[in-house]
Order: structure tokens, then sequence, then C-alpha cells
């Protein structure tokens, strides 16, 4: 993109956002409970933000030992409330990855999302749809791991498989022997 173009797109990013924060009280709220349940952790029920930071903290712990559901099982022994709850998903893509295939796994993630970034460089309409599929990929992967549910990641394949092929056959020279 232009430098014109990018600065319109952060501008217009920008304003959708303040917008969207001024009229959404309920946006406001889940913010500014993200540090109460923190702090709260599992006293205060079971809310999202305090399920996902429980969730986070303990994959950092797991990602050295291989499955999700067994060292969930592990660690909940002997506890109560949030702390022993058993899980199959670390809601985060990265964790979800890490945990079962270490660093490369990792590497291999974000190599294919690089990779398809740089797919949907161009300046056409399928590209730009394609790189909103991927990066909205990759912006709700840091809350959930859409590649490993089952309509988010076939949501995922077919968007970027659909816009990829038409981006690559846009990029191809026309065939003028035939």
């Amino acid at each position: 993109m232009s430098r014109r173009a990018t600065r319109l797109l952060f501008a217009a990013a920008a304003l959708t956002s303040l917008l969207v924060w001024t009229t959404s009280p309920y946006l406001r709220q889940r913010i500014a409970d993200i540090g109460i349940e923190y702090r709260a952790q599992d006293t205060s029920g079971i809310a999202s933000t305090a399920q996902r930071l429980t969730y986070w903290r303990k994959s950092v712990k797991f990602i050295t030992a291989g499955s999700i559901r067994h060292m969930f099982t592990l660690d909940a022994t002997g506890q109560t409330g949030l702390q022993a709850e058993v899980i199959n998903n670390p809601y985060n893509q990265t964790f979800n990855v890490a945990i079962q295939w270490g660093l490369i796994g990792i590497l291999l993630l974000y190599a294919m999302w690089t990779s398809h970034i740089r797919l949907f460089a161009g300046r056409d309409l399928v590209s730009w749809i394609g790189l909103a599929e991927v990066v909205q990929n990759i912006t709700s992967s840091l809350l959930n791991s859409h590649l490993s549910d089952f309509h988010e990641g076939w949501m995922y394949v077919i968007g970027v498989g659909v816009a990829g092929g038409m981006a690559l056959c846009a990029r191809r020279p026309e065939n003028t022997d035939v």
C-alpha cells in the first residue's frame, strides 16, 4: 500500500475504535473488568478473563511437557475451583501449538501466517479479502484456538484457499501461445 493509503487505513481504524469505545458500554465494562478478574482470579466466579488467564498461565508451564489434556489433568490434582478445571483447549493458538509441538510448532505456525500475509500483498479486492481473513485469524487466535476448532479452522482453510488461489491466478502471466 502507498503511504497515503496506509495512513488513511490507520486513521479509519483509529476512528472506528474510538466510535466503538464511546458507543459501547459493554466493551468499556469488559475492559474495566479485566484487572478485577485478574486480581480476584477464581474467587470471582467463572469469568472468561479469569479462565483465559488461568489457562494461559498453565499453558506456559506445560509447553515443555506435551499433551494439553494430560497436563491440565495432572495440574488439577488437589486443586479446587477454576484451578481444578481440565480442558482440551487453552484458548490461545500459540499455546495450543506450543504445548503439542514446542518451539518448532510455533515457528511453523508463524511461518504459515507470514506466508499467507505475503500471499495477499496485492492491491486488488481478492488480496484485501484474503488479508482480512488472515489478520482476523491471527487476531482472534490471541483469545481462541481457531485453527484447532472445526468450523473456524475450516473457514480459514477455505477462505485462504479460495482467495489464495484467485490471487495466484491473477498474478500468473496470460498464456498467449494457445
